[in-house]
């Protein structure tokens, strides 16, 4: 089995992983989160900048919004999930992709979302 690795510089890592793996067709991404520091954290910021990477880290992987098959949205609070839905629908309706959705904590205690995806290449 042939397996690309792909970082994106820009982004940055919180450890010694990669930002996706290609393999055959498949892109699978690590987790996104949205938190900037010095800059306004809510959750919608976040969401916000956690999809802004998503879709930056699919260009670099030969992808692209459109071909997101499945997500995995992480929310630090259940109160958070009508806002996460309505956005969602902003930015992953295009895909129509199967979704799972999980109530957890961060090692970050700023986190407030995390976005896993799966893919297909272009």
């Amino acid at each position: 089995m042939d397996k690309k690795s792909v970082v994106v510089d820009e982004l940055g890592r919180a450890g010694p992983y990669s930002h996706s793996v290609i393999t055959g067709s498949m892109v699978y991404l690590s987790g996104q989160l949205g938190v900037k520091k010095g800059e306004n954290n809510s959750f919608e910021d976040q969401f916000k900048r956690a999809a802004s990477n998503v879709e930056k880290i699919l260009k670099e992987s030969n992808s692209s919004m459109k071909n997101i098959v499945k997500v995995v949205v992480y929310i630090k609070k259940k109160e958070d999930f009508e806002k996460m839905n309505k956005m969602f629908q902003d930015y992953f309706s295009l895909a129509s992709p199967v979704r799972t959705t999980v109530v957890c904590s961060f090692p970050n205690d700023e986190a407030l979302v995390e976005l896993e995806i799966t893919a297909v290449t272009n």
